[in-house]
């Protein structure tokens, strides 16, 4: 099956609430598990991503979610259920996150007796551009290496406006404040994410990536979601904490501009049980600037 074009994220919901409403009118010809599979995967280019903000940003279930609907939908999508496409969602978001090359991870539905097997086999870095979201006071650069991943103050550190200890401070991030990194500037600065929008920039000694903290799902499966500080909070939370938003105005509607941006693209295996046969498919993800894996 070939790669799917990333489309909107609009389409990403519009195709997961159809799925998730449509899912008990499997006497319909066109409206039954696989053809839903399908759809999500033909209209969800854009993986969602590990932004997480106690519900504010976009859930692991629905990266992977997108993913295993995306490419596995028509011949697997018929075979699990919608809680099965969720906890194998969650065991790839996992394996993006977390698995080394050619380091399996098994998956094994709680109710069905479904199995996957899911193995990384190639990780890569290219060269790709990028949309990046940035608060209007923000100064915009050229290119960066993507993060997205949870990050931490080690010290207390000054957010500026550029990458750059002459630029204007915005913001101000005590010790242990938590943020998603969504990428490194060439000059060594981190950019400060809030909600998927760059609110500043941070010297890199200064901040430390956070490792995940893997939860439980129902089905026994590790989620490596990790909510930050800054995505969760609001402006009176955060001064109670010691963190400086006040420069900052959170409800601008932010600027986006496109970046050269250093990113990982990743190629997963599946090898799927499920009703007494198997599938196997190779799928591909790369980064995006929002924390999200896209099709390409």
């Amino acid at each position: 099956m070939g790669f799917v074009k990333k489309t909107s994220v609009l389409l990403l919901g519009s195709a997961i609430v159809l799925a998730a409403g449509c899912a008990n009118l499997s006497e319909n010809q066109w409206v039954n598990k696989e053809n839903i599979g399908t759809l999500v995967g033909v209209t969800a280019g854009v993986l969602i991503g590990s932004q997480v903000g106690n519900g504010s940003g976009r859930t692991a279930a629905m990266i992977a979610g997108a993913l295993a609907g995306g490419y596995l939908g028509k011949t697997i999508g018929a075979k699990l259920d919608t809680r099965d496409r969720e906890a194998l969602a969650q065991q790839t978001q996992q394996a993006l996150q977390n698995a080394q090359d050619g380091q399996s991870s098994q998956w094994t539905s709680a109710h069905s007796g479904a199995t996957a097997t899911i193995t990384p086999v190639k990780t890569e870095t290219v060269q790709r551009q990028v949309a990046v979201k940035r608060s209007p006071k923000v100064q915009p650069v050229a290119n960066m290496t993507l993060i997205n991943q949870p990050y931490r103050a080690v010290k207390s550190a000054n957010v500026r406006n550029a990458p750059n200890l002459n630029a204007e401070k915005v913001a101000g991030l005590p010790v242990d404040t938590t943020f998603t990194a969504i990428g490194r500037t060439d000059n060594d600065w981190i950019m400060v994410g809030r909600r998927g929008v760059t609110i500043g920039y941070v010297y890199a000694p200064l901040v430390e990536q956070v490792k995940a903290r893997p939860a439980q799902t129902s089905a026994g499966t590790a989620v490596a979601d990790v909510a930050t500080d800054l995505d969760s909070l609001d402006l009176a939370t955060a001064s109670s904490k010691g963190i400086d938003l006040d420069a900052i105005d959170l409800d601008a509607v932010p600027l986006e501009q496109q970046v050269t941006a250093q990113a990982t693209c990743r190629t997963l295996n599946y090898d799927v049980t499920a009703k007494g046969s198997s599938e196997q498919q190779t799928v591909k993800a790369c980064q995006a600037a929002d924390g999200a894996w896209e099709l390409i």
